[in-house]
């Protein structure tokens, strides 16, 4: 069982990291709906709004009390983060609040100081974001079937629906066994992150243009690492450190060509560095 120190610490670090994707993921699909699903495109900025205050909530409660190692590992955010967001705000149009990028910068590493207070504020912070993302899950569950059964047309892969809402749900399994202090509440994180490592590089090899052949052949090549290493039935875990490793080296030079406007795809800055900072919280994981 986790000491009340080691759930509130895990619980923040988590819905550090999480609450933003969710946040992102919103964006990602609003700015996917064609004109015709404006109400799509609304409900999934009212997710948006919710996970952004979530994420400030978290933030506010974050000081102090995250470890030194987390903040340091670029998943919670990277070089390109501000400025993947301001640009992906001016192209898309859509509302992206940069000031809760600037206040992460702002967190100060753990100390030994918790309180009851603390515990139940991180409690309650738990349940309320439980109850968005279930809500978050069932949109995404909808939007996955609805464009899988042809009743739907949107900007996003369907595979893409169905990463996302895989991550809900991770997200959701991790805070209930939290919130039930579950010392195994990250049970099976390598078989779930090496599926999704090999998810985001296949997407990245599907959304640059035709003409992009280097960074086609590269994406491809990580893909079929991936591949041999989820086929693996015991995955060595240096290799997996290593594919993935390499794979955010991709993903943030690709963001990097990105926001220098020197690489043609159909992806933002935003949805790269939103990648690549998925696999820097993998590499962090494999390093606990």
């Amino acid at each position: 069982m986790l000491s009340k120190s080691e759930y509130i610490r895990l619980s923040l670090e988590n819905n550090l990291f999480w609450a933003r994707i969710m946040k992102e993921h919103a964006i990602f699909i609003e700015s996917s709906m064609p004109a015709f699903h404006m109400q799509l495109a609304n409900r999934a900025d009212m997710f948006k709004q919710h996970f952004g205050r979530l994420l400030l909530e978290t933030i506010r409660l974050s000081n102090g009390v995250i470890s030194k190692k987390a903040l340091q590992s670029g998943q919670y955010y990277t070089n390109y983060t501000e400025a993947a967001e301001q640009t992906t705000q001016q192209l898309t149009g859509i509302d992206i609040n940069s000031n809760l990028t600037k206040m992460e910068y702002n967190i100060q590493p753990s100390d030994t100081y918790t309180t009851e207070q603390i515990a139940s504020n991180v409690s309650t912070l738990n349940q309320n974001i439980l109850s968005q993302v279930s809500a978050f899950a069932r949109f995404k569950s909808n939007l996955y079937v609805n464009q899988a059964s042809c009743r739907l047309f949107t900007f996003l892969y369907t595979s893409v629906y169905e990463h996302i809402l895989h991550e809900a749900q991770r997200y959701m399994d991790i805070l209930t066994k939290l919130q039930e202090k579950d010392e195994n509440y990250n049970q099976g994180y390598e078989s779930f992150w090496n599926h999704q490592m090999d998810d985001h590089i296949k997407v990245m090899r599907g959304l640059f243009d035709p003409a992009e052949t280097e960074s086609f052949n590269e994406a491809d090549r990580l893909a079929k690492e991936f591949d041999v290493i989820e086929k693996s039935e015991t995955p060595d875990k240096s290799e997996e450190y290593d594919a993935t490793k390499a794979l955010s080296d991709f993903k943030s030079l690709t963001t990097e060509k990105t926001l220098q406007c020197k690489v043609k795809s159909l992806m933002s800055p935003l949805f790269t560095d939103h990648l690549l900072r998925e696999a820097n919280h993998y590499l962090y994981l494999l390093q606990a």
